[in-house]
């Protein structure tokens, strides 16, 4: 059994629409962590990651792209 390492480009991201009427836990104007997902259609985001060790904490979901705004790209 082989393992392929992979690298995953972590973005800050800004929810521009209120998910929560469509039943997503985000919420306009804060501020979420994440990558994309493998189908390149959406993010998976947490509410935070301690920039100082690298922890993700909170994984909320898989949301669309539409919903966030990139703040950094490189975090």
């Amino acid at each position: 059994m082989s393992i392929r390492k992979t690298e995953i480009e972590f973005k800050k991201l800004m929810c521009v629409f209120d998910g929560q009427e469509e039943g997503l836990s985000i919420k306009k104007e804060e501020e979420y962590c994440g990558f994309e997902t493998a189908d390149g259609r959406g993010y998976n985001v947490f509410s935070d990651m301690k920039m100082d060790k690298g922890v993700l904490s909170n994984w909320i979901g898989s949301c669309p792209m539409a919903y966030f705004e990139i703040v950094d790209d490189k975090i």
